[in-house]
């Protein structure tokens, strides 16, 4: 994610956490870069003051924070810090991951092979399982929210997720429903009512981009392309897709919720063809991350910590007692053999 300098209107703080650049901004607030006491890299989702006083905005973004702070698995970016729900204006942080977006690469490096498309599959879905298990859906699954990290692809922005025990209450008119090119019909249609198929949908959406850099349905505007989405005598486009991913696509974009694959069916599939010539996954892993993970420019410097002060231990330790005794001697030996 490309790091630009604060602006002077900018926090240089936010709780505990050193901010040190911005990473980008949108309708919904700005995302800075910074850094923990402890010299851990986060970014910075922060709402906007005028949004901050919406019950719609703070409860949207209170789900957010549960859902991080619910889902754990090494897929999906985790949960660092968050504001307090008291707070005035709310705020979370979660890991940086270096590295474009999926989006990003496939727009500037060209398509992926099928092998590292199929192990990119296998990790989303994997990061999918782990929301899905926590009871959420994460409904808005793209090229832009998968980051190409340097141990591999990480799922990002759980801001339009949705619990699994019951229609989100979060959706009207005047919020952002998910991003179109990856959007099942059922979720333009009943945004409401999205179940974990509209997931598997986007991952299928996700994979078709990675694979022939198209989605699955274009048109010259917005109002069309929902047209198409939701036609159901309009397939989705698979030209160029290899023919090892026809058939997994093609079922993963069924425009009936109910005639795409589980996702355990999918992970399956797409695991046959990640391994299919004896590659270990996590090996597969390493060699999608070895081809995918591209350092930008405009990266802030890798920080290490600082060293800890070495303690005088003469503070501590009682001059006489046993401990001093083991010391004075391990000390002699040491002089005794050192080579200098």
């Amino acid at each position: 994610m490309r790091v630009d300098p604060l602006d002077r209107s900018d926090p240089k703080r936010i709780g505990d956490i050193t901010l040190h650049g911005r990473l980008g901004a949108g309708g919904m607030g700005r995302v800075f870069y910074g850094l923990t006491p402890d010299y851990e890299q986060v970014a910075v989702k922060v709402i906007r003051e005028d949004l901050a006083g919406r019950a719609e905005v703070r409860a949207r973004f209170a789900r957010e924070i549960d859902a991080l702070r619910t889902v754990q698995g090494a897929g999906v970016a985790g949960l660092v810090d968050a504001s307090e729900e008291e707070d005035e204006q709310p705020w979370l942080a979660v890991e940086y991951v270096r590295g474009l977006s999926l989006k990003e690469f496939v727009e500037s490096h060209g398509t992926l092979a099928v092998d590292d498309a199929a192990v990119l599959g296998v990790l989303l879905a994997g990061a999918l399982g782990d929301i899905h298990r926590a009871g959420l859906f994460h409904r808005d699954l793209k090229p832009g929210n998968v980051l190409m990290g340097r141990e591999g692809p990480k799922l990002i922005d759980l801001g339009l997720v949705a619990f699994a025990d019951g229609p989100s209450d979060l959706t009207t008119s005047e919020s952002t429903l998910g991003t179109p090119a990856c959007m099942s019909p059922e979720q333009a249609n009943t945004p409401k009512n999205v179940t974990s198929a509209t997931d598997v949908y986007a991952l299928g959406a996700t994979l078709l981009f990675a694979l022939t850099k198209h989605y699955p349905y274009d048109a010259p505007n917005l109002a069309a392309l929902f047209v198409r989405i939701v036609n159901p005598e309009i397939a989705p486009n698979l030209d160029g897709l290899p023919a090892a991913f026809e058939p997994i696509v093609a079922a993963m974009l069924a425009h009936d919720p109910a005639a795409r694959p589980e996702l355990a069916q999918a992970t399956a599939w797409l695991s046959d063809l990640a391994t299919g010539d004896g590659t270990l996954l996590p090996a597969a892993t390493r060699r999608l991350a070895v081809a995918t993970y591209m350092e930008r420019v405009s990266d802030p410097p890798e920080i290490e910590p600082p060293l800890p002060r070495r303690r005088d231990l003469s503070q501590v330790i009682v001059p006489g007692s046993v401990v001093a005794l083991l010391a004075a001697r391990l000390r002699d030996a040491y002089a005794s053999n050192a080579r200098f």
